[in-house]
């Protein structure tokens, strides 16, 4: 299930691992356990985008305003959309500014017009930033469509984003394997069947949903968008 606590999840994996399930007489070891946890659900993260982490994200943009901070819970390498408020509808923008662009409505002489049609990243040297284009001429709003970043998984009280039998099956094989276990083969066999289940169960709901209005479809679980930073502000 979702949303297991950290101290639960290094439990159980005392037990997959065939570690004393006494924490007294194997306290020396929760960190390892913990570390083992926390970067095979971020390994589990990276490879899948999981549809219940899928969120949408509001910005508010200025007018003559090129530049905008990326929301603190969107991870920016997995935005798979945005979209525009124009009038009363949504329209989609598209990644990718260069120079013809640039050529066609020169930002950086703060030439502005309505709507916004592309979108990028851009390192402005203290974090990347969104860059919209052309810069917008009026107040309006942007929608981002994407995979939320991992909720903290450092207290025993946190919880987990993923499945924790999926999470500590792998975490078990992995510490068998270190220990040259024959059980460790067992595990990983347990736990990709267990990520085949988790993954088969969200596909399957999302072939089930259907669109009104002929909006469009959602963005495909595996679709990545790498970070390109574009080129630096004008001074």
């Amino acid at each position: 299930m979702r949303g297991a606590t950290l101290a639960q999840m290094v439990n159980d994996l005392r037990i997959e691992a065939r570690f004393d399930p006494d924490p007294a007489l194997s306290v020396n070891i929760v960190p390892l356990l913990k570390r083992t946890l926390v970067r095979t659900q971020e390994f589990l993260y990276d490879e899948f985008d999981w549809p219940f982490l899928r969120v949408t994200r509001d910005i508010n943009i200025e007018a003559g305003s090129r530049y905008y901070d990326f929301p603190d819970d969107l991870n920016l390498e997995r935005v798979q959309r945005m979209d525009v408020l124009y009038g009363d509808q949504w329209r989609p923008v598209e990644r990718r500014i260069d120079l013809d662009h640039y050529n066609a409505h020169d930002s950086d002489t703060d030439q502005r017009l309505d709507p916004v049609q592309l979108w990028d990243v851009i390192d402005t040297g203290d974090a990347p930033q969104i860059e919209i284009w052309p810069v917008p001429a009026t107040a309006g709003r942007i929608r981002l469509t994407g995979i939320r970043s991992l909720s903290s998984l450092v207290e025993d009280a946190d919880r987990a984003d993923l499945d924790d039998m999926m999470i500590v099956l792998y975490a078990a094989g992995e510490l068998l394997a270190t220990a040259k276990d024959d059980l460790a083969e067992v595990k990983f066999s347990q736990a990709k069947a267990r990520r085949d289940t988790m993954q088969g169960r969200t596909t399957k709901t999302r072939n089930n949903r259907f669109s009104l209005g002929g909006c469009p479809p959602e963005p495909e679980e595996r679709e990545r968008v790498t970070v390109a930073y574009a080129r630096a502000p004008a001074p």
